[in-house]
């Protein structure tokens, strides 16, 4: 195969993971707007309290080892080793399942504990439930990593997106036929987590077909290894694979800090269990928000990581100090547009997605998490394509560990106004963490500092416009802002309104060159709005 064609293959591949990749998440994000009008803001409490042990197995049998696994196969095969690749298949699959087993066990004999840990007994059968989803990881996870390590993509975008779309449908349908026919929220919550269950089954009978039309397994032969590839192998495996799974699970371990802390430390506090329910339950509210912010964020920012890698390789400095400090651009400009347009349009989008304004200025603290999260996962994509890959992980354990602590200090004073503020700070954190060490390798120039200054000033320049628009239509318009029909066209317009004026500015304060403006979606069309305005 030529050079030509391999890399087309290779562009071609990373574009197709990064569909799947972008579809999964934002089904990942959507399903809990119409499971939490199912099941409730207790419902959607319950549903969260457990969901991160869940999010934990996906990590690892998505992104940590299939990465690091097609890694080490895309090596061997450039060098047409079969023998190896049949190697690192076995050892990598011995390894994952030891350590899926080891899991399973923990976590299933020890529901009742982690349950009493979340402050909430009832929760042990969602726990041993999500148990069962990790016995999956090694047959998922090699395959995944098998096909991507010779560059093709397709089994492991089509079982990303038949996993989310059967979980998904699982959630929606048992859910509701349950609690239709009078069950109880905790066993509607068991039914909607079963669908994790539902959708590995699916992705690995999806994989598994691959597998079977293509007899893989025949090449597969079991070959005698030494210890010391073993352990080469291992090594490998073990920790880099663990270091790119928890690097990218800083959001998941907030959420999980939030399930061990948030709800015991209301109750302890004097609040009324039910009553703490329903907190948490609103305050889980924003997480689809932070989702899709941080999806759309982040789209854009990180389809450049592949070019910087590439520069790098050939030690083009300059081109990588452009191309960074474009990636930084693009999240800021598109995390501080969404974050700062969600704290403006809160209140309706609220009602207009959940049915009601609780928790709206809760849910406005939470919406800043976007700045950072598009900031965080930019940066430690860099870093990792630098060949930094224990960095994004040292700014996450930093992240959970101010989280943790903030936690417990400011839940007992503010509840989840407490828990809201220490989200943002913690993933504030990571971001700083990550952009410091960024910065030791690559000097950002000085000139860059100023643009960030600009573009926060812009974004509060469309915040305040934001919030006259609802004061007329409130005032003035509607009078009231109660149905949802009026919220949808408030929330819309105001998109509309707070987005166009956001781009209007950014153009007009040339955040962005002629040159940078090529590589940005959109960016022939807005040079040539430019063109005119002069």
């Amino acid at each position: 195969m030529s050079k030509k064609s391999q890399l087309y293959m290779i562009v071609n591949g990373a574009v197709i993971l990064t569909i799947a990749g972008i579809l999964t998440k934002i089904l990942s994000a959507t399903y809990r707007i119409p499971y939490h009008h199912i099941a409730g803001d207790i419902g959607f409490y319950i549903y969260q309290q457990a969901y991160p042990l869940y999010g934990i197995a996906l990590q690892l049998s998505t992104y940590g080892f299939p990465v690091i696994i097609s890694k080490l196969i895309s090596e061997q095969a450039a060098m047409q080793n079969k023998i190896e690749i049949t190697k690192i298949i076995q050892i990598s699959f011995g390894f994952l399942v030891i350590l899926s087993c080891t899991m399973f066990v923990f976590q299933y004999t020890l529901a009742d504990e982690i349950a009493l840990l979340m402050g909430d007994r009832q929760l042990t059968l969602l726990i041993e439930i999500i148990a069962f989803s990790f016995l999956f990881i090694p047959f998922v996870a090699v395959i995944r990593g098998y096909y991507q390590g010779l560059n093709n993509m397709i089994p492991t975008a089509i079982s990303q997106v038949a996993e989310q779309i059967i979980r998904v449908a699982t959630i929606l349908c048992l859910s509701f036929l349950l609690i239709q026919q009078g069950y109880d929220l905790y066993m509607a919550g068991a039914a909607a987590i079963f669908g994790s269950i539902t959708g590995v089954t699916i992705a690995l009978i999806v994989l598994l077909f691959f597998v079977l039309r293509e007899r893989v397994g025949e090449k597969w032969t079991l070959q005698s290894v030494t210890i010391k590839e073993t352990m080469q192998v291992l090594r490998k495996v073990a920790i880099q694979g663990s270091f790119i799974c928890l690097s990218g699970m800083g959001l998941l371990l907030i959420q999980l800090t939030d399930s061990f802390t948030l709800y015991s430390s209301l109750t302890a506090n004097g609040v009324e269990h039910l009553q703490a329910k329903v907190m948490k339950g609103i305050y889980d509210r924003g997480l689809p928000l932070i989702q899709l912010g941080t999806v759309v964020g982040t789209a854009f920012s990180l389809s450049l990581v592949p070019t910087i890698s590439a520069a790098i390789a050939k030690n083009d400095w300059k081109f990588v100090t452009d191309k960074i400090k474009l990636s930084l651009k693009l999240s800021l400009v598109v995390g501080v547009g969404a974050a700062l347009g969600l704290i403006g349009l809160m209140k309706p989008i609220n009602i207009m997605l959940y049915g009601d304004a609780a928790g709206t200025d809760v849910l406005q603290i939470l919406s800043l998490l976007v700045i950072f999260t598009t900031l965080s996962a930019t940066t430690a994509a860099i870093l990792q394509g630098m060949g930094h890959t224990v960095i994004p992980v040292f700014s996450v354990v930093i992240g959970m560990g101010v989280k943790l602590f903030l936690n417990l200090w400011l839940v007992p004073l503010a509840y989840t106004h407490g828990a809201a503020v220490a989200s943002a700070i913690s993933f504030g954190c990571i971001a700083i963490v990550n952009g410091i060490f960024l910065y030791k390798f690559v000097k950002i120039p000085l000139a860059f500092k100023k643009m960030s200054v600009v573009v926060v000033m812009i974004g509060l320049c469309m915040l305040g416009l934001l919030q006259g628009y609802l004061w007329l239509i409130e005032e003035v318009l509607f009078h009231d802002l109660e149905s949802m029909q009026k919220n949808l066209v408030a929330a819309f317009a105001g998109v509309c309104i707070g987005g166009s004026f956001y781009l209007w500015l950014l153009i007009r304060k040339h955040v962005f060159t002629f040159e940078e403006l090529t590589y940005v979606p959109l960016g022939h069309a807005i040079t040539k709005y430019i063109l005119r305005m002069k």
